[in-house]
Formats: structure tokens, C-alpha cells, sequence
């Protein structure tokens, strides 16, 4: 009996072990299926707000901005084409962005440079929920990465930080056509150059990273906050406090999409390194 029993528990140990490591193996495979889906979303996150910059240049009257509009829809056809044949197709935060980008592509008169912000902002929403539900559903959270205790910071903070900065963009872009910032122009473009400096400091200080990353981390830290500073200046000296606003549109969007590409580097190299964790 004793024999029998020696080995009924061995038996126990075994299967469970099994059991364990199937479980982990199970996890591992949907974690990285995840950050599959996340580093296709985010460009196409990347992708909708340079569409709504260069939009609102042309609606204030840059024609010159067409052609690049072109090419930036051929782009996110592109990237659609590749999100529409995952299982993302079928939640129902993308199927609404779906739905709602075909229909702005559709409209035949042109909005009003508000309308076509506030659709964009809109569509923008949707992706950045649907990009920290991907987090959830695929095992990406702290929860399961005790080596990355923050990494909500990089699916949510991290993200809100780089809308924020977009929309900056998209309204300094169209202030700077036109050559006139409004009183309420002035008011938002403040208020997201304050947020922009407070989201940043109190995200960049929380990011995590790995021990041999700490270098690459710094330099990528100390980049962004540069940018920041050089952005948030430039849209109080050049946009909200001028009186002769002279900066040229190309000249700031490109200003502040290198701010934008400054935190996406912070972004992907988080991913990088979880990815390393997994």
C-alpha cells in the first residue's frame, strides 16, 4: 500500500506540473500574440493623429498638404487591411472605429475644422481603449509581470501623453496656417501644454526597466523631456503669447511630431524589454 501510494502522489506531482507548465506555456503564447496586436495598433494610433494634424493644415487652407493626406489613408488602409484578419476584428471598440473612419472618408462636403477634430479625437479614443483592453485580455498587465509593476504606465499614460502632444499639433498646426490664434485656441493649447509637462514628469518617473537597459532607458528619457521643453516653449513664445505669429506650419507640426517620436522610442523600448520578460 505504501508503494501504491508512493507513487499515486508521484503521479499527482507529475500531472500537475504538466498542468502548470501547459498553463504558463498557454499564457506565454497569448502574451506575445498580444504584443503582436499592440505594436499594430499603436502605429495606427501614430498613423490617425498625423491625419488629423495634416487635416486641420488643410482645412485652414494648406492645400499643399493633400498629397501627404493621400498617402497617410493609403497607410492606415494598409494597416486596417492587416488588424481586420485578427481576432481584434471582432471587439467591439475596433469595429467601431472601423465603421466610423469609413464614414469620415465617405463624407462628400468638407467638416468644419472643429467637427473634424472632435471625429478624430474620437476615433483616437477608441483605438487607445481598444490598445489597454489588448493589455488585459493578453496578459500584459503587472499582474502577471512582477519584473514591470508600472507597465500600465506604458499602455495608458504613455499614450494619453502622445494624444495629448497630437493635439497640440493639430491645433498649433492650424493656428500657424492661418497665421491667428484665438482666445480659444490660446486656452487649449495651453491647458495641453500644461498637461503635457504634468503627465510627463509623473510617467517618465514611474517607467520601469531592466538592469542592462538602464543607459538606453536614460538617454531615451532625457530625449523626450528635451522635446517636451522645446515644444511646450515654443507654443507659449510662438503661438499663444505672439502677437505676429511667424513660425511656419511645417515647421512646427515637424517639431512636434519628432516630441511625438520621442515618447513612442520610450514606448517601444518598453516593449522591447517586456517582451525580453516573457
Amino acid at each position: 500500500m505504501e508503494h501504491i501510494f508512493i507513487i499515486v502522489v508521484g503521479l499527482f506531482i507529475i500531472i500537475a506540473f504538466s498542468i502548470r507548465v501547459a498553463k504558463r506555456s498557454k499564457i506565454k503564447k497569448s502574451q506575445l500574440q498580444g504584443i503582436t496586436y499592440i505594436t499594430q495598433l499603436k502605429p495606427l494610433i501614430s498613423l490617425v493623429q498625423q491625419h488629423r494634424g495634416l487635416t486641420s493644415a488643410w482645412l485652414n487652407g494648406d492645400e499643399n498638404v493633400k498629397p501627404k493626406l493621400v498617402n497617410l489613408q493609403n497607410e492606415i488602409k494598409q494597416v486596417i487591411h492587416l488588424l481586420n484578419k485578427t481576432d481584434l476584428q471582432a471587439n467591439e471598440r475596433w469595429m467601431s472605429f472601423y465603421d466610423h473612419w469609413q464614414r469620415m472618408l465617405e463624407f462628400k462636403i468638407k467638416p468644419s475644422v472643429s467637427n473634424s477634430f472632435d471625429q478624430h479625437c474620437s476615433l483616437i479614443k477608441n483605438l487607445s481603449y481598444l490598445l489597454e483592453d489588448t493589455s488585459e485580455t493578453y496578459f500584459l498587465t503587472s499582474e502577471h509581470h512582477k519584473g514591470f509593476p508600472n507597465i500600465g504606465y506604458t499602455w495608458r499614460e504613455l499614450i494619453v501623453l502622445t494624444e495629448n502632444i497630437g493635439q497640440a499639433r493639430a491645433i498649433g498646426t492650424g493656428v500657424s496656417v492661418q497665421k491667428h490664434c484665438s482666445s480659444v485656441d490660446k486656452i487649449r493649447l495651453s491647458f495641453l501644454a500644461e498637461n503635457m509637462t504634468k503627465v510627463s514628469t509623473g510617467t517618465l518617473n514611474n517607467l520601469h526597466y531592466l538592469p542592462d537597459e538602464i543607459e538606453k532607458h536614460n538617454n531615451h528619457i532625457q530625449i523626450a523631456r528635451s522635446k517636451i521643453q522645446e515644444l511646450t516653449l515654443v507654443i507659449a513664445k510662438e503661438l499663444v503669447n505672439s502677437t505676429d505669429i511667424t513660425i511656419e506650419s511645417q515647421d512646427y507640426f515637424s517639431m512636434a511630431s519628432n516630441t511625438i517620436s520621442a515618447f513612442d522610442d520610450i514606448f517601444y523600448h518598453q516593449v522591447d524589454q517586456l517582451k525580453r520578460l516573457i
